[in-house]
């Protein structure tokens, strides 16, 4: 890995040169540029957030977020499975119809299998392959775990890891064979035994979705005909994103125009009646 002069710079470099080498190994590099970023929410490993970002040149950039917590415990196959995964919601998002709310659907699944992981409602055989709580399991022969094996022997690590992190149970990292076989992986992702059985502890990219508008964009920052694009176009009115959705049954609703805010439940259909304009979520 290139060395450089900040831990800001080797921390965000080597996410994003997994992301470039994933997109190479698996998806022919037809993925976009994406902007990548850190968060911290809780039980959330990663989410993808389509066209979130823009700059003054009416560009527009997806997000993917990745979540440091999970850095020092977790091993570095299961980091990567959370990447690989939103990836496949980038990729549905530019080549295919993503589900309603970011729903898991069959093309998503059919891309997932495709790059050698398995759809599972449970992490493991026999989980549903769709719905909106989705997580995955890895193919001993698919795409997906050779990548890895590639990855790892060009002894790519992660520089910089949480002090705090998120508990791990100590379990075996797992693939599994055509016939649902669980195989234990060394750390060097490579078949080590064949388990009788197993526990799994995997992650989601949690789990319920949400759309909403890309409400981090200012006419301030980046000119009001910008903005007043973004407002008239329901493809940024529907930014597509794998976020989760707030607990709270409360959801707060913004007027892009006037800024007034409104609280009610989810998927209500109001309006600004003095700027004529639907009101947005705003999560």
């Amino acid at each position: 890995m290139k060395k450089t002069q900040t831990p800001t710079l080797d921390s965000y470099e080597a996410i994003l040169q997994a992301y470039e080498f994933f997109n190479q190994a698996l998806f022919s590099g037809q993925l976009p540029k994406v902007i990548i970023t850190y968060h911290r929410q809780r039980r959330v490993m990663g989410y993808a957030s389509i066209a979130r970002w823009v700059n003054a040149k009416r560009e527009f950039v997806d997000e993917l977020a990745v979540n440091p917590e999970y850095f020092a415990q977790y091993p570095l196959i299961e980091i990567c499975q959370t990447l690989c995964h939103e990836m496949v919601h980038i990729w549905q998002a530019h080549f295919g119809k993503p589900g309603r709310r970011g729903y898991h659907n069959t093309e998503w699944a059919r891309k997932m299998k495709s790059i050698g992981l398995m759809p599972s409602s449970t992490s493991k055989p026999g989980g549903n392959e769709t719905g909106e709580n989705m997580m995955d399991y890895i193919f001993i022969d698919g795409l997906f775990l050779k990548a890895c094996q590639k990855l790892i022997k060009k002894e790519f690590k992660i520089p910089w890891v949480d002090r705090y992190p998120t508990y791990r149970q100590e379990v075996p990292i797992l693939a599994f064979s055509s016939k649902n076989e669980p195989i234990e992986l060394d750390k060097y992702c490579k078949p080590k035994k064949q388990l009788v059985a197993a526990e799994l502890v995997h992650r989601s990219d949690k789990e319920l979705v949400s759309f909403s508008f890309n409400d981090a964009i200012s006419a301030d920052e980046i000119g009001s005909d910008i903005q007043s694009d973004i407002e008239q176009n329901s493809e940024f009115q529907s930014t597509f994103t794998t976020k989760p959705a707030q607990k709270s049954g409360r959801i707060k609703y913004c007027c892009k125009s006037c800024q007034i805010l409104v609280w009610g439940k989810r998927n209500l259909r109001i309006s600004c009646l003095d700027c004529n304009l639907p009101l947005q979520e705003v999560t």
